[in-house]
């Protein structure tokens, strides 16, 4: 096992990419801390780690509030003793953008930007902040920031989102050279299209406001529409993420450091 005697913690890991990316951390032998906003996630999640034989412990926080963001982080130094791998998948579309009826950039109200920078960019500066200093401690320490794909090609009806996830890449790059000569390492995963909650969500959206998408469920838009323009032709799962993860935080991956790595397909190339 790659991460055998490694604690985690998943911000965002009560479903979807987060519940992945933990269940594939506990395989390869680390105990996990599932951080949500959630209870109900959080707690089946952590169960599921505890099936596979690891620890591991629910802690219910809004990763936007930087005092429940600091003690969810002591509460699993308290539990755990160290903590030796963040990964910050808090993400998604923010309220305004789920209730608008237009995609035009002129109808993008200034909430809906802030919506989506707390919730994208915000969520990984605070979980990063209050793990940090207990890295440069112990002089190591690993950090995957969830981006997406997003983040790297132009898409109008998503701006607002690809925008935000753009600056988690910036931040990520920037992170990783200042924290690089304390053995601390910090990369990114860019997802491309995968079925989870969120999509699901976000293709009914589209199907709202798309006059071409009128009538189609949600997965046979995201079947005929999302899926046919990739390259490998086949959608990624929440689990090619996760080994992506256990990929940079393990010692393979020692130097490695400030990348973003896409997990697509072959959409983005570069």
């Amino acid at each position: 096992m790659k991460l055998e005697g490694k604690v985690a913690i998943v911000n965002g890991g009560g479903q979807g990419i987060g519940r992945g990316i933990v269940l594939c951390l506990a395989e390869e032998g680390a105990d996990v801390a599932v951080l949500d906003i959630n209870k109900d996630t959080a707690n089946k999640v952590a169960g599921e780690v505890k099936a596979l034989g690891r620890k591991s412990l629910a802690v219910v926080a809004d990763a936007i509030d930087s005092k429940q963001v600091d003690q969810a982080v002591q509460n699993v130094l308290n539990t755990f003793g160290k903590i030796d791998i963040l990964v910050n998948n808090v993400g998604g579309l923010g309220k305004t953008t789920w209730a608008r009826n237009s995609l035009a950039f002129v109808d993008q109200q200034e909430v809906e930007w802030d919506e989506h920078f707390a919730l994208i960019l915000k969520t990984h500066v605070l979980m990063s902040r209050a793990v940090v200093p207990h890295f440069l401690k112990q002089k190591s320490g690993k950090i995957v920031n969830i981006s997406s794909i997003g983040g790297k090609m132009p898409s109008p009806p998503l701006m607002v989102y690809g925008a935000a996830k753009a600056s988690v890449i910036h931040f990520t790059k920037s992170l990783a050279m200042e924290l690089a000569e304390q053995n601390i390492n910090v990369n990114c995963v860019c997802p491309g299209i995968i079925w989870t909650p969120l999509w699901e969500r976000g293709t009914a959206q589209f199907i709202r406001l798309i006059p071409e998408a009128k009538g189609m469920k949600p997965r046979e838009y995201f079947d005929k529409v999302l899926v046919p323009p990739i390259p490998q032709k086949r959608e990624q799962t929440p689990e090619d993420m996760g080994r992506a993860v256990v990929f940079l935080v393990s010692e393979d991956a020692k130097n490695i450091t400030g990348q973003s790595l896409n997990v697509d397909g072959g959409m983005v190339m570069d």
